[in-house]
């Protein structure tokens, strides 16, 4: 049974067996919790499960004040569900045009990905199951049988050697008054190979969907979905006839029913597209994070998801994996856009007395430099650290702009300009506008709709 934890900073709690140490160390290694021996970790910066506990930090509560613990959990298993449609694979292939940045390994692909792929072609699917029912592809198959001699209709070289070769067939042991002759006999087989790939396939779906299902256990309409394919996936079992076609031995890529045929050519696509799960090198620990519903790895993908989205239509982009800085290791990114923009991510940017630097995102546009800061933390509770921060950005690198993206109770945030004058940010949009520094809250509410 789930539980829900409101916990103080630095508050100590037990790690249960079997739980991803590789990935506890990650989460020291950000600093988000620290491992003090005998199975114990002391909770900083971290939101999510550990066990079936959902820790929570304690502000949280006071910022957010929901009705009930439903809540809480639902933000969290929102947050994912608005990053996985953000991310749309439309995107993906913008952000990935070759293969480099991406893992696309057909021995684990991503649940993630998987996931989003399903609900983005559930319709698909289902219209698909549909036509191959009504209408399943068949191969004319040529079977053999001896029948008497007065039904035979056809004589080649295959029928007359076989009766040479038998005398048993010869009436008194004349091959000239055949007793009965070997005849072919043309047959419809429902065990094609193209079948035998939808017998595959059918059969992966059935083991992948329950795994899927746990990821929106607490989002009703994308359960309903997978719940639908589970139910169609059923009925197609019971309707299709599974019991007469064999199994497939390798995957015929260049069959032209898959390529071609209405229903065998939506599910080789899916099948396709499944198997070859985008996983952009960005997102290493994505699966992990879900899983565990840390909050805090979670928050900055959603940040991620948003300004691509606000970006528009990529250009060109690059990813490098696997630095490390101390016992830190991270990924990081460039990516160009359409319209000039250019999205840096963790790269190390030095300061005017050749100090490094590395912000969370570095943005430049025509004259304009930007860093944006994501923190999953109240404003009102921690505004001298965050604003102490953003003057060290802003000074040590010389940008028109800091910000610094918190959670809140209402969308919108406010800049500081060095004149000392204060503008109210309505929108992320209006990011360009302005110089000096400042804070944009996302209202996190928003994720219980």
């Amino acid at each position: 049974m789930e539980k829900l934890k409101f916990f103080h900073y630095g508050e100590k709690v037990a790690i249960p067996p079997n739980f991803d140490t590789h990935y506890l160390n990650y989460l020291e290694n950000r600093e988000k919790l620290e491992i003090v021996g005998n199975g114990m970790v002391a909770l900083k910066d971290f939101s999510g499960y550990i066990g079936e506990t959902l820790y929570i930090p304690r502000k949280l509560k006071t910022l957010l004040n929901l009705e009930s613990e439903e809540e809480y959990k639902k933000i969290f298993n929102n947050l994912f569900s608005v990053i996985s449609s953000k991310l749309s694979e439309d995107i993906l292939f913008q952000l990935f045009p070759s293969s480099v940045g991406l893992s696309t390994s057909s021995s684990k692909p991503s649940p993630i990905f998987q996931l989003n792929t399903l609900l983005q072609y559930s319709k698909t699917l289902i219209f698909a199951l549909d036509r191959v029912l009504k209408s399943p592809h068949r191969r004319l198959v040529d079977e053999v049988e001896y029948r008497p001699f007065e039904e035979i209709s056809y004589i080649d070289e295959t029928i007359f050697l076989d009766h040479l070769q038998n005398p048993q067939n010869w009436f008194r042991n004349s091959p000239r008054r055949p007793i009965k002759v070997l005849q072919y006999r043309n047959l419809e087989s429902i065990d094609t190979i193209e079948n035998r790939f939808i017998k595959k396939f059918l059969f992966e779906l059935y083991r992948l969907l329950p795994k899927l299902l746990r990821y929106v256990e607490e989002i009703p309409e994308k359960k309903a979905v997978i719940n639908e394919i589970i139910s169609k996936l059923e009925n197609f079992q019971q309707d299709f006839p599974i019991d007469k076609i064999g199994n497939l031995q390798f995957i015929p890529y260049n069959s032209q029913v898959l390529l071609k045929r209405a229903g065998y050519r939506e599910l080789f696509t899916l099948y396709t597209k499944l198997k070859n799960s985008f996983t952009p090198s960005l997102f290493e620990h994505l699966d992990s994070a879900i899983s565990l519903k840390d909050i805090s790895t979670i928050w900055e993908y959603y940040v991620i998801s948003i300004l691509i989205t606000k970006f528009g239509k990529v250009d060109r982009s690059n990813f490098e994996r696997n630095l490390k800085i101390g016992n830190e290791i991270y990924d990081r990114f460039y990516i160009r856009f359409q319209n000039g923009i250019v999205l840096k991510y963790q790269h190390t940017i030095y300061s005017y007395s050749n100090i490094p630097f590395r912000p969370d995102f570095y943005i430049e546009y025509q004259d304009k430099k930007i860093v944006l800061d994501a923190k999953f933390r109240i404003l009102e509770e921690n505004r001298s650290d965050i604003y102490k921060n953003l003057h060290y950005y802003r000074d040590g690198l010389s940008v028109d702009l800091v910000l610094a993206i918190v959670i809140g109770n209402r969308e919108g945030g406010e800049v500081y300009t060095p004149d000392q004058n204060r503008f109210i940010l309505q929108n992320i949009d209006d990011l360009f506008s302005f110089r000096g520094i400042g804070h944009f809250a996302i209202n996190l509410k928003e994720l219980l709709k």
